[in-house]
This record gives C-alpha cells, structure tokens and sequence, in this order.
C-alpha cells in the first residue's frame, strides 16, 4: 500500500512540475543544504570547530528558534556549548536544540539528504503553490531555504522574517526583512523509515512552507492586507493565521494524497479545533484581553506539538477543505485577496448550507467586521 501511495504522490508532483499558468508569478527557492552538512560533519568527527557549525545562518534561525518554542531564553554561547557536548559524545541536561536526536538519526538524514540533492526541489514546489494563489497575483521573488539537521521537537520546519545584521539573525515583523525557510531533516526521518517516502513528506512539507513565505510576500503589495493590518485586533491576528496555516495545511493534505477521503477521526479532530477556534476568539475580542495571554494563545494556534492542541491550524485547514470543496477553488483564492473576515464569510456561508460543517460562532464573525 505504501510504494502504491508513494507512486500517486509522484505522479501528482511530475504533473505539478510543469503546469505553472501564471506568467506573473515567478517565484524560485534559494536552497541552502550547509547548515546541515556541517551538522553532519561534527557528528562524524570531520569538523571540530562548535562555533563555526553555530555560525551556518540555517542553524542559528533554528537555534533561536528552538529557544522561542522551549519558551525560554539562552545567549548565543548556550548553543555552542550544546555543539561541543554533542561533538564529544557528552548528553545535554534538557537538549533545547534536540541535538541528541540529531546523533541517533544520523545515518537517516544522511541518506534524506543525498537523496533531496539529487531532484530540481524549486521547480516542483513552486509549481505546486501557483494554484492556490490568486490569478491577478503579481509575485516576483526567490525565497532562501535553509536545511538544516537540529531544532526543537514542535516544529520540523517554519518560515520567519529575518534581518541579518552583522551575520547574526534579527527577527523582524510583517513586511520587514525577508521570509526564510527552515527545514529540520532530524523531524522528516524520524517516523517514516523508507527514504522515498521520507522524500515525498519533505517535499510536502516544504510546499506548506513555500507558500507561507510567498503568501507574506504578496501580503506586502495588497491594499486590503495592509489595510487589515493596520487596523488589525488581537482576535484578527489569529483570524489571519487560521488562513494563513489552513490553506498551508489544506496544501500538504493534497500533497499528501488524503483530499478525496480524509479518515473518519481528521473530521473529528478538526472539528473539536472549530469548537476551540470559537472559545478562543470570544477571548481575543474581550476587553480585559492582556499583551501576554493574546500571545500565548496565538503560539499555542499553531506551536502546541500536535493537531490537537493546535487548534488555530488545524481549524484552518478544515475551514480551507470546506471552503474549496463546496464553493471551489476561486472562492478560496479570493479570500487570500480579500483578507481572513472574507476566509471567515466564506466558512459560514459554507456551514449554513450544510448541516455536517461545524459552526463559527456569530460572535466571531462579528468581531472580525
């Protein structure tokens, strides 16, 4: 049954490589694989020098990052001494970085890693994105991807904008600096044992991301996003990111082969998601609402560690799937040129018509008019 699905999903990036139809959007992926090479070569004792393998951008993104999602805060010097235990064969005391991982999966990522060396990447993903961008996008860009082989356990891969300042990372907001992808090749082997599947999950893994930092960039050029933005509430934060991570998701689930017949138990965890989606943005919009628990509950949307914990995502990609399969492809489009309240329209309009699609709260949809 695997090399059966494996052979579907093939086909279906085959097909995607050379099916892009709109001329204006000319999008490539810069991939950076030194990150993970040097990662590779201090476990094999090939390179001794910690602040050097430190040093490589992909892994000081993911060092920083594995920090944000520990929920705590470590100078530079922590991570190069977590590199040194790990070149010396010494375990860490809480391995933030999950480093150790890293050593035990070695010989997989090495075999991922040829492997993904060997395929053109940035013409298949890119391909596979267009669609689901608007046909009036105008999108010029080349996104720089960083693998690398060490983060935290949350996430295998994320997009961050970045600004380098003095060869160091600094992290910036919406429409400053650029989008950077960073894949973790440790969380792409570690559940499936066969490399050529272990293939077809990064390839949609970096589809999903692929269109997170292509989406901010068409974000930047769009009147009715930054008309949002600059009027945006903490309940239309996460409005955003329920679309943002939701079509990301609906993405990797047609990568993925599972479009035609999700399993019985996708539509029950999504659907206790909507339920949590309802509780949660009845809270963003109350008045008392502080600074720190509107951030909480927008890195617990889609940083929890599972589906069903991340309710703001996985809410999103149901939202997405209905929104495509019952009013079709334009109409989800057309909420990426219109904005999340429009994603959120469409949902209801959706859940009216049929009795079987959760419901959003009235309370919702009338907080984010």
């Amino acid at each position: 049954m695997r090399y059966s699905l494996l052979f579907v999903l093939i086909s279906l990036f085959a097909l995607a490589a050379d099916a892009q139809v709109n001329p204006n959007f000319n999008v490539s992926l810069s991939i950076d694989y030194t990150s993970a090479e040097t990662m590779i070569m201090m476990c094999d004792r090939q390179m001794n020098n910690a602040r050097d393998v430190a040093s490589k951008p992909g892994n000081q993104i993911a060092a920083s990052t594995s920090l944000l999602l520990a929920r705590t805060d470590e100078p530079f010097s922590h991570f190069i001494g977590e590199l040194e235990l790990l070149r010396d064969n010494f375990r860490s005391r809480d391995d933030i970085y999950g480093l150790q991982q890293t050593r035990a999966s070695l010989p997989k990522v090495k075999a991922l890693l040829a492997e993904l060396k060997k395929r053109n990447l940035d013409r298949k993903i890119v391909a596979t994105i267009e669609s689901f961008f608007p046909q009036s996008a105008r999108i010029t860009t080349s996104i720089p991807v960083y693998v690398v082989a060490m983060g935290h356990e949350n996430a295998a891969a994320f997009v961050r904008r970045v600004r380098w300042v003095n060869d160091r990372p600094v992290f910036v907001g919406d429409s400053q600096g650029e989008p950077v992808i960073v894949l973790n090749l440790v969380r792409m082997v570690q559940y499936v044992p066969d490399v050529q599947v272990q293939v077809i999950e990064t390839l949609s893994t970096l589809a999903h991301e692929s269109f997170h930092a292509v989406f901010s960039v068409y974000q930047e050029t769009s009147p009715a996003w930054n008309n949002e933005r600059h009027t945006r509430t903490a309940s239309g934060a996460l409005a955003e990111l329920v679309l943002n991570e939701g079509i990301a998701y609906y993405i990797s689930m047609q990568q993925q082969g599972y479009l035609e017949s999700p399993p019985r138990e996708w539509f029950r965890v999504t659907g206790n998601a909507i339920g949590s989606l309802n509780t949660v943005m009845v809270e963003m919009s109350a008045p008392g609402l502080t600074y720190e628990r509107a951030s909480e509950l927008l890195l617990n949307a889609n940083l929890s560690g599972s589906a069903e914990k991340n309710y703001g995502a996985t809410a999103g990609v149901r939202m997405a799937y209905e929104i495509d399969r019952r009013l079709g492809r334009a109409a989800l489009t057309g909420t990426m040129e219109r904005g999340a309240a429009d994603f959120f329209a469409k949902y209801r309009e959706v859940s009216r018509t049929y009795d079987d699609v959760p419901k959003i709260a009235e309370e919702v949809l009338n907080g984010l008019k």
